[in-house]
């Protein structure tokens, strides 16, 4: 093996930076910003957006509010960044434009990789295999379409330590590197607050330190410390104003977000040990890169293998001591997986275009051949089933995905046989673009609602009813209250009696119709206007709404 990488013919089409570049510039456009504004917004979509509108609709952008309450948990920063995208596009409602600054963030996450790539190998073309497995792994591509603010935070993190390593790397103070890393901190916790500290900065120092001896820390000790102050002086700056203003609300709004990570999703420790499923196709060669006695001899003459696998182990071992678990938690450790990927990519093109390849790299190029050929052949089989059987496709549309996807499964099963590894790269690549700008229509037709669907936005249509106040009986989902534009308040039904707003007239929304026998003992008139959906996964469920106003006293003769 160790004449392996001197015989090893290049990729020269691959090898210049500019080339790098510009494809993951176009892949990057491909996988983030088509169809952007297609797909109805998440939970924490709406609550994001619902806290971006306020500010802008109650001029107030130190103190954020999501539906009227003060939102101090998290930092303001991507609400700010995401209220003026929307205050751009001359439309809060605009949902491509509320997307954007989240999917600018992606694309920036994946030059930060390929950049700090480039710090720790010297192999050229390992930095563009790491990008590129970032933008097509299944966690990136989910969450770096949906405006949450996770993205955030760790985009600027990654950005920080590639300027640190670099800092590191150069000869001389490098105090300019220094203190931008430090500003890339300080904007990393008003991104989400000391999240991305925990789940990226800590396990990478640790993996860094143990990869490369506790002595690196040791070289630019003054730039680490000059890093630490900036980032502390930025980082500061809205927590202490709020400090200021809004004491014991800030105290509170801490306390019930730490309360929320040992209180709230709790799942067991072993629960993020899937985490390589989340690379999507990449998820066997991941795997494959963690197997020390098989990768550690291949990888480690690209790079430093007990650095790289050591932060993929650390990062998994920091999230599941904290109790709370989601699946975008895992948004960090993405970023040391691809680098591990990457770095084993590398090593089977070189084996293969080598003639040097082993029984257990052919294996493993198999294995995984085989199940991504297996699911190019079902996708006309998943098509037929849930779109042409509902006529979502027409005829045409079914015969040419079929002849499509049948061409390139045969083509995979080709490249597998002949162990054309590059081109196999290529192809999942481009299968990648070419699913996300075929599913992301078919999904809204499949899902499309019928005529009949009459949905909460269409109340923001209704000017005469803006300056009345919105309730809703039992509270209202956060997605709901985002489509009806303004804040919505809660009423209960108490004793099977309504329990009134005191300020009349006033907008009340109800999923179930309000009989009269919970006329509360005022007298007030009910007038019901009509129905909205609510769901466009089930028509069916509506809300009522309904005026409620003060009867007039009857006129003296």
């Amino acid at each position: 093996m160790a004449e392996l990488e001197e015989e090893m013919p290049e990729y020269p089409f691959l090898m210049k930076t500019s080339v790098q570049l510009a494809i993951l510039l176009l892949l990057t456009c491909f996988t983030f910003f088509t169809n952007l504004g297609a797909l109805e917004p998440t939970l924490m979509e709406a609550r994001n957006f619902i806290t971006a509108r306020e500010i802008t609709q109650n001029h107030n952008w130190l103190i954020p509010t999501m539906n009227g309450e003060l939102r101090l948990a998290k930092p303001p920063l991507p609400t700010w960044v995401t209220a003026l995208a929307g205050m751009s596009a001359g439309d809060m409602y605009n949902m491509a434009a509320l997307r954007f600054p989240a999917a600018a963030m992606a694309g920036l996450t994946v030059l930060f990789l390929f950049l700090l790539a480039r710090q720790l190998t010297k192999d050229p073309l390992v930095p563009f295999l790491a990008a590129a497995v970032l933008l097509t792994s299944y966690l990136f591509v989910h969450l770096g379409r949906q405006a949450t603010w996770d993205v955030y935070c760790h985009c600027f993190m990654l950005g920080a330590i590639w300027l640190y390593v670099k800092g590191c790397n150069r000869q001389g103070s490098q105090y300019g590197l220094f203190t931008w890393c430090g500003i890339l901190l300080g904007l990393s916790f008003m991104s989400k607050g000391p999240v991305s500290f925990y789940a990226l900065l800590l396990p990478f120092l640790l993996s860094y330190g143990y990869g490369y001896g506790k002595g690196t820390f040791k070289t630019k000790w003054r730039g680490m410390l000059l890093a630490l102050a900036v980032g502390t002086v930025v980082a500061a700056l809205w927590p202490l104003y709020v400090y200021l203003v809004e004491p014991e609300r800030l105290q509170l709004n801490v306390a019930k977000e730490s309360t929320a990570w040992v209180s709230r999703h709790l799942k067991p420790l072993w629960f993020y040990w899937t985490f390589p499923g989340e690379a999507g196709v990449w998820t066997l060669f991941t795997f494959v890169a963690l197997l020390a006695p098989y990768a550690r001899p291949r990888i480690q003459r690209y790079g430093n293998y007990r650095f790289l696998a050591s932060w993929v182990l650390a990062s998994v071992v920091l999230l599941s001591l904290i109790p709370e678990k989601k699946e975008r938690y895992l948004l960090p450790l993405l970023l040391p997986m691809a680098l591990l990927t990457a770095h084993y990519l590398k090593y089977l093109l070189d084996a293969f275009r080598a003639g040097k390849s082993t029984k257990w790299d052919y294996r493993i190029l198999l294995v995984n051949g085989v199940i991504i050929a297996l699911a190019v052949f079902a996708v006309p089989f998943v098509l037929y089933y849930f779109a042409f059987r509902t006529n979502a496709v027409t005829v045409a549309e079914q015969v040419a995905v079929t002849l499509l996807f049948i061409v390139v499964g045969l083509a995979l099963v080709w490249m597998i046989r002949n162990k054309a590894l590059y081109i196999f790269l290529l192809t999942t690549v481009g299968l990648h673009v070419v699913l996300l700008l075929l599913l992301i229509p078919l999904y809204e037709r499949i899902t499309s609602p019928d005529k009949a669907y009459y949905g909460l936005q269409e109340v923001r249509k209704l000017k005469e009813l803006q300056p009345l106040p919105f309730y809703s009986v039992d509270g209202m989902k956060p997605e709901s209250v985002w489509e009806v534009g303004k804040e919505v308040d809660t009423v209960l039904v108490v004793n099977n009696q309504l329990q009134l707003p005191k300020t009349l007239p006033a907008v009340i929304f109800s999923v179930n119709p309000l009989p009269a026998a919970v006329a509360p003992a005022r007298e007030v008139l009910f007038r019901k206007l009509r129905l909205y959906n609510y769901s466009r996964k089930s028509p069916g469920l509506k809300y009522h709404m309904y005026i409620v106003s003060e009867k007039s006293p009857p006129k003296s003769s």
